[in-house]
């Protein structure tokens, strides 16, 4: 094969994408642009939804508030909640009136004064986050009640209330910083990027296949002194160029939005909202290492999902039935993100790197979260690369098929 004439054939297929300033906007420049957004709105969003819930006073609707006994009422009051009498508890928080709502039981302070018993049943909405959160405050001011009628009914016994905790459990955060800094949603970056890999890669490699096509030019091209690999490596190189470009935009705009959480709103932020940050992983960040690791393994999907798209789009007749080709492949980024997001219950094993596609987004996911092994890194890349060489050659068959090349 001749260099000149792959780059002849790669530099006219770019050039002809980048005349197309809308596809390039959206493929190229939205990444960098929309990623730090999600990066940065949904912890912000929820840091700060959960910091103003931890602070703001909420009505709890009570049935019984008069046979509620002070301390507790103390108790309540003490995590920013408003005591409201209500006659039925089910039917104030399905009316909205409020996001929780307790009833106490007649006698309820005579039952507790004593050694006796009582039940409090709190009515809230699973799966609704404002009453979900306040549960959590009234649950939490229940339990400070309790130990101190716990620590006085052993006081009156003469005993010391620490009997009770002859173990204590100290929580200790055992993952490492890059974990930590990932979050729980840490599967989300390489998931991005292999989505922008597709996008990117498909405006190129409809246009220099189906869309030369339907244009009536790849017959022009192929009766060029040219040869048919040389047409192949040339549009793949093409199409590679967009995939890896809008790949590293993705890379980039997470790295931004790592670092303006960080340096910018992470320090604003409060204690529960900063959690919240933390477990969304708003915060990630990434050594050199770890961004040359993400780049080389973009490198290889991109010219996986490159060639997958030239051996596709081929062999449709037109612009538009390209697409409909290529856009089921979007489900093939969908499962293996399934896979990421529940990977630690599966139970992963080492077969999962032989696998393509699958195998890159999973060891992305590991140098995500500081878990990359050199041993994962070489199965990775080398089925990659010897997946797209296959691909190729497919790639290469089709464009000496007569049937396929004048399909119509």
């Amino acid at each position: 094969m001749r260099p000149s004439r792959i780059w002849q054939i790669a530099k006219k297929e770019i050039v002809s994408t980048l005349r197309d300033r809308r596809a390039v906007f959206s493929n190229l420049v939205i990444p960098l642009l929309l990623l730090p957004v999600i990066m940065l709105g949904m912890p912000l969003l929820l840091g700060g939804l959960f910091e103003r819930e931890a602070v703001t006073v909420t009505d709890v609707g009570v049935v019984g508030l008069d046979d509620m006994p002070a301390a507790l009422r103390t108790a309540l009051e003490s995590q920013q909640l408003a005591l409201v009498g209500v006659d039925d508890a089910t039917a104030a928080v399905q009316a909205g009136d409020v996001p929780v709502a307790l009833v106490i039981p007649p006698g309820f302070e005579g039952s507790v004064e004593g050694n006796g018993t009582a039940t409090i049943s709190v009515h809230a909405k699973s799966g609704n986050m404002r009453s979900e959160l306040n549960v959590g405050k009234v649950q939490q001011a229940v339990a400070g009640y309790q130990q101190s009628l716990v620590a006085e009914r052993l006081g009156r016994a003469g005993l010391d209330p620490s009997i009770l905790q002859p173990v204590t459990v100290a929580m200790v955060d055992a993952s490492s910083a890059a974990e930590r800094s990932s979050g729980q949603l840490s599967w989300l970056i390489p998931f991005f990027i292999a989505i922008w890999t597709l996008t990117g890669g498909q405006m190129t490699a409809i246009d220099a296949t189906a869309g030369e096509k339907e244009r009536g030019t790849l017959e022009v091209l192929l009766v060029a002194p040219v040869r048919r690999s040389e047409v192949v490596v040339g549009k793949f190189i093409a199409t590679l160029t967009f995939g890896l470009t809008a790949a590293i935009m993705a890379i980039v705009g997470y790295l931004l939005g790592g670092s303006l959480m960080r340096s910018v709103f992470l320090p604003r932020l409060g204690d529960d909202a900063g959690d919240m940050v933390a477990v969304m992983g708003g915060s990630f960040d990434a050594s050199i290492g770890t961004i040359g690791l993400l780049l080389v393994s973009a490198v290889l999907l991109s010219s996986f999902v490159a060639a997958m798209l030239l051996g596709i789009s081929l062999f449709a007749r037109s612009f538009k039935e390209a697409q409909s080709y290529i856009a089921p492949l979007s489900f093939m980024f969908i499962i293996p993100v399934l896979v990421l997001q529940f990977k630690d219950l599966i139970g992963l094993g080492d077969g999962v790197y032989y696998v393509p596609l699958l195998n890159v987004l999973v060891f992305m996911d590991d140098v995500v979260r500081g878990a990359a092994t050199v041993e994962h890194m070489g199965i990775t890349w080398l089925t990659l690369i010897v997946a797209t060489a296959i691909l190729l050659m497919f790639a290469n068959r089709n464009f000496t098929r007569e049937n396929v090349i004048f399909r119509s």
